[in-house]
């Protein structure tokens, strides 16, 4: 892809991306604390993917700040005290495309402007396959796309979630909408996904589904 004319641009109320020769980056607006914040980086840093290079690269994140990541079953969890990150956080790993939350304790009184920089995990014209599991697991586009998850093709998540009593879930701010599979119809019949937020499946049944996603830039 070097030299390759790569660029796009995408925009929610929460995130701008721009990118090129498949190097990219991503500004996502985290509330002032006390929040939780559901992320997924969309990017890959060539080093690691270490959650606090994500999160915490400049070391300006107060004490009491949490960052969780998701084990299959619960989440295990890292913090800063005292200035530092716990042993934990050095190979704490967040690839591209997990979701991640992320809390800010009632000592951070501004929002945080949390910014992902990384490498376009595909190029333009190819696909990325992601096998979801049954039960619950956690998510986010490792394509930086906006959309909807239920609806939009670029996402291309909700027609291929057949079973039904599956969930999808995306982050409010304060708590969980849902949008679940009935009868072959997904109710809400959207779930809006900015660029670099999380959001979590659950998969009824003991099935799993491959998750294929195209770069179309």
């Amino acid at each position: 892809m070097a030299g390759a004319a790569l660029a796009f641009s995408l925009a929610t109320s929460q995130a701008q991306v721009y990118s090129a020769n498949v190097v990219g980056y991503c500004n996502v607006v985290i509330p002032a604390g006390p929040s939780y914040t559901l992320l997924a980086s969309p990017f890959d840093d060539g080093n690691g993917n270490s959650a606090t290079n994500w999160l915490d690269p400049k070391g300006t994140l107060p004490n009491k700040t949490t960052i969780y990541t998701w084990n299959g079953s619960g989440f295990n969890n890292v913090s800063k005290a005292g200035g530092a990150w716990g042993a934990l956080a050095a190979t704490t790993t967040i690839p591209p495309g997990s979701g991640f939350f992320v809390f800010l304790p009632a000592t951070q009184t501004t929002p945080v402007t949390n910014t992902f920089v990384g490498t376009v995990v595909v190029n333009s014209g190819g696909s990325i396959t992601n096998t979801i599991p049954s039960g619950y697991s956690a998510w986010g586009s490792p394509i930086p796309y906006a959309g909807d998850l239920v609806a939009d093709t670029n996402l291309n998540l909700g027609h291929l979630l057949i079973v039904n009593k599956s969930v999808i879930y995306t982050w409010n701010g304060s708590g969980f909408n849902n949008a679940g599979l009935a009868g072959g119809v997904w109710t809400p019949p959207t779930a809006p996904l900015s660029v670099g937020a999380g959001f979590f499946v659950f998969q009824k049944g003991n099935y799993s589904t491959n998750w294929v996603q195209k770069a179309d830039y």
